[in-house]
């Protein structure tokens, strides 16, 4: 007995010591000053480039205690959401502060301020900080707070937007296309922030032929928007119907889109840019969003009533399109159908890098090219200083059969890879001005291409400097493993990016983790989105900035 009562109490010291030991590292961290601020004092107002207001308050106590502090805003009204603090404010999201006592001024180096929006005009106000000494600061203030609304200069956001334009389709109720209406096009405008960040995509209706300063006016959300200054609602199936979207969207605070439902309005406007050209506003109030549809059929909410996009750039595609070209295949033996973009300067004298772009499956030669918005993404990649090159887009479904890029994919007699390396790159580098060298040539793809462009990546090692497998079925029955596929020191750089609602997610995630553990080095890309053409033209650009990069 005398045994167990000393293990009772030999436990009982140490658990003692540990709590004891615990509290003492708490102490100094709960040993900070607190401020509660009641109301303000004075505001003013800065501008920075890009659109970003510097909002200057002073926040006071009934000690005569004050807090100086300025918020980066795109708006000209404080906005909800975390601000991190520094020593200034250079954008938007940040904070600069110092606390003002009777002892001195005492700069606040770090840290978060929580802000959030109570009713329509007051706000509470939540900071714990840190000097540049690594003491600790509490902050709060709860009130009402006003603002003077200014005058925006008409300057670049950093905003941009894709054009495109499609007609708009009559479908039936299985989602086939029937028709056309006539008389109106669809021009949509897939918007991004000044990180590159998905920021919106809006699908407005108007009369054909419009240039895009013309289409200035007031939009209302509908249903099967078909009439001009309609724009199209949006939704996103449940997950365990596959997750798919369509239709117009904003992108919250939390990175997640919240699709428009009908009723609201979007105003699109346009001004002229302090530094010469177009700059547009989308902007809307009233809105009603849904994140998500169920599977019971109702709807979750989203949070998002209003949108303010400022002065944001139009991207012009300014190189050449040339859909449905043809080559005589022996292999295949028929013509098959491939895509090609050629850059502004293409002479037939210069020569380019060239990026191959695989179609998913049930797809074609044309869908990177209309859906993943090439052009527009290569042309300003190679207008702010990067490589121009050609980007050349084969048919990975000739007749409409889904090869997976393989020789005899599930026996279907197609032997679809022989061709592509004895036939079409032979083909595209001779017949366009192509560098003809491992350095100057890449691989991409999105789905059944995913899998092509690794699988291509590991079989030729010594001819790809990159690869980037967007959503990429990595165990394709029927088809080679490429689990199977050993590194060597030729082999090129590699990038996976897919979406966490992907259904794909878990394999492509396994994959990855299968490289990782053989220390194959690669980028791995993970971000919210489905596997749809929303995710995919969202990787348009960072493709072309990657192998951009690689390139000789």
């Amino acid at each position: 007995m005398k045994k167990i009562f000393s293990l009772w109490m030999l436990l009982a010291a140490v658990l003692l010591g540990a709590c004891e030991e615990s509290l003492d590292d708490l102490t100094g961290r709960y040993d900070f000053d607190r401020y509660r601020f009641t109301e303000v004092t004075e505001q003013s107002t800065d501008k920075l480039p890009k659109g970003i207001k510097v909002l200057n308050m002073t926040l006071a106590d009934a000690e005569g205690n004050a807090l100086e502090i300025g918020f980066g805003s795109r708006e000209w009204v404080l906005q909800t959401g975390t601000y991190t603090v520094a020593g200034a404010v250079t954008g938007a999201m940040q904070a600069a502060a110092k606390v003002i006592t009777a002892e001195g001024e005492t700069p606040l180096a770090s840290g978060d301020v929580n802000v959030t929006m109570i009713g329509t005009d007051s706000y509470d106000i939540d900071g714990m900080l840190q000097t540049a000494g690594g003491e600790y600061v509490k902050v709060h203030f709860r009130g009402a707070i006003s603002f003077e609304i200014g005058v925006d200069d008409p300057e670049a956001s950093g905003y941009t937007a894709v054009l495109t334009v499609t007609p708009v389709y009559i479908t039936d109720q299985s989602g086939q296309v029937t028709g056309v209406v006539p008389g109106v096009s669809k021009y949509a405008f897939t918007i991004s922030d000044p990180d590159g960040k998905d920021a919106a995509m809006l699908e407005t209706i108007n009369v054909e032929n419009l240039d895009p300063a013309a289409l200035a006016g007031e939009y209302t959300v509908k249903d099967n928007a078909q009439e001009a200054l309609s724009i199209a609602s949006g939704a996103q199936m449940p997950q365990e119907w596959g997750g798919w979207s369509w239709g117009s969207y904003l992108v919250n605070a939390e990175g997640k889109k919240e699709f428009l439902m009908a009723g609201g309005k979007i105003t699109v406007s346009v001004v002229d840019g302090m530094e010469g050209g177009k700059l547009y506003n989308f902007s809307g109030s009233g809105l009603m969003t849904m994140l998500t549809m169920n599977a019971d059929g109702t709807v979750t909410n989203g949070t998002l009533t209003e949108t303010n996009i400022k002065f944001v750039t139009l991207l012009q595609g300014t190189g050449i399109e040339l859909y449905d070209q043809t080559m005589n295949s022996t292999v295949l033996g028929k013509e098959i159908n491939y895509s090609i973009y050629l850059p502004k300067s293409y002479d037939n004298e210069k020569t380019f890098p060239v990026l191959y772009l695989l179609n998913g499956a049930d797809s074609n030669n044309n869908d990177w090219m209309r859906q993943g918005l090439v052009n527009p993404y290569a042309s300003t990649y190679a207008a702010g200083g990067g490589k121009e090159m050609i980007i050349v887009c084969p048919n990975g479904c000739p007749d409409g059969q889904n090869a997976f890029y393989c020789d005899n994919y599930s026996g279907n007699g197609i032997n679809y890879m022989t061709y592509f390396f004895d036939e079409f790159i032979p083909f595209i580098e001779s017949t366009y001005k192509v560098k003809a060298e491992k350095g100057s040539r890449a691989i991409a793809g999105l789905s059944m291409g995913g899998y092509g462009s690794l699988y291509y990546g590991f079989l030729h090692q010594e001819m790809f400097c990159y690869v980037y497998a967007c959503s990429p079925a990595t165990y394709v029955e029927g088809a080679p493993n490429l689990y199977t596929m050993q590194p060597t020191a030729e082999l090129p750089g590699i990038t996976i990016e897919i979406g966490l609602q992907d259904f794909l997610y878990q394999s492509a995630k396994g994959y990855h983790d299968g490289l990782s553990s053989i220390n194959v080095e690669h980028e791995w890309i993970e971000r919210n989105g489905a596997h749809d053409w929303t995710f995919w033209a969202a990787c348009t650009p960072k493709i072309v900035k990657k192998v951009g990069e690689a390139f000789n």
